[in-house]
């Protein structure tokens, strides 16, 4: 199958993240390339790109690309620091959630609109997947996961209805678990938009990834260095936007976040690219005082 993603706030990331095209620069989440690609086009001879990925099928797409300025390896947001030395990178660039690769493959078990089995992790080679922690989880987990990771309100409600179906069989597809809440009528957004995301954001231990993943930017990032975060809800924004601000602070002395912005899609963007609608790209620089 072929996969098409196009890469959301391209030219504002562009813009903001490559200031030395001589440069050296990390994107740590290669999905299919769209990003990657890009900074790649930017760079003149003497820079270079580092990509990584957890998802082990993002290597055949890497593989891809025949540019000896470009480096690809399977690997964590945790694991940054571990993998590069420190203040090496010009810039750092982290663009959240999922591709279209996890997206329109049924057997990965990512969306509601495609029957496969529930699964959801991002390597799914090792680790707990959807189906298991689902027909597994009491009633109360399923409730806090979907409130605190899925931002649903009616989490306590959806909760009980997943607990009831389990009395009958296994809920053991995307199809079982997104009958359980069919839309009524016309609804801007499917009922089981947030219960599917709150499980993903579970399953792959996303939020401290992404702690963990920041801090690690910051360890690798060169004085005067970029760290650009493009997310999608509001949960994880609020994560980046927190750390922006004041968290970073608790893990490193001698060191400002400074020219601190925050972009959202043009209007025009919004229209061609409709994943682009909830998208907060962040961007930090930064500077070392001692």
């Amino acid at each position: 199958m072929n996969y098409s993603h196009e890469p959301v706030l391209l030219k504002e990331t562009l813009t903001n993240l490559i200031y030395d095209k001589s440069g050296s620069y990390l994107d740590c989440t290669f999905g299919l390339g769209g990003h990657s690609k890009k900074i790649l086009e930017n760079l003149n001879s003497d820079g270079s790109l580092y990509s990584i990925d957890k998802d082990k099928e993002v290597k055949h797409y890497a593989n891809l690309i025949k540019d000896e300025r470009f480096n690809f390896q399977t690997s964590t947001f945790s694991n940054i620091s571990s993998l590069f030395s420190k203040k090496t990178m010009n810039g750092v660039l982290f663009d959240l959630g999922v591709s279209s690769l996890q997206l329109d493959k049924p057997e990965r078990g990512f969306s509601f609109m495609r029957e496969g089995e529930l699964d959801m992790r991002f390597d799914n080679s090792s680790g707990m997947s959807a189906k298991e922690w689902i027909n597994t989880a009491s009633e109360k987990e399923l409730a806090d996961v979907f409130y605190f990771l899925g931002e649903e309100r009616k989490s306590r409600q959806y909760a009980k209805k997943i607990i009831q179906a389990r009395k009958d069989t296994n809920i053991s597809s995307t199809k079982n678990l997104a009958e359980l809440f069919k839309p009524k009528g016309f609804q801007k957004k499917h009922p089981a938009t947030n219960i599917f995301r709150g499980i993903r954001i579970l399953i792959n231990n996303e939020f401290e990834e992404l702690k963990k993943g920041l801090i690690s930017a910051i360890k690798v990032l060169k004085d005067r260095g970029i760290l650009a975060v493009i997310s999608f809800h509001s949960a994880e924004d609020r994560i980046v936007k927190n750390f922006f601000k004041k968290d970073y602070k608790i893990f490193f002395e001698g060191i400002n976040l400074k020219n601190v912005n925050k972009i959202k899609p043009s209007k025009e963007e919004k229209l061609t690219n409709p994943r682009s609608r909830s998208a907060i790209l962040r961007i930090g620089e930064i500077e070392y005082v001692s």
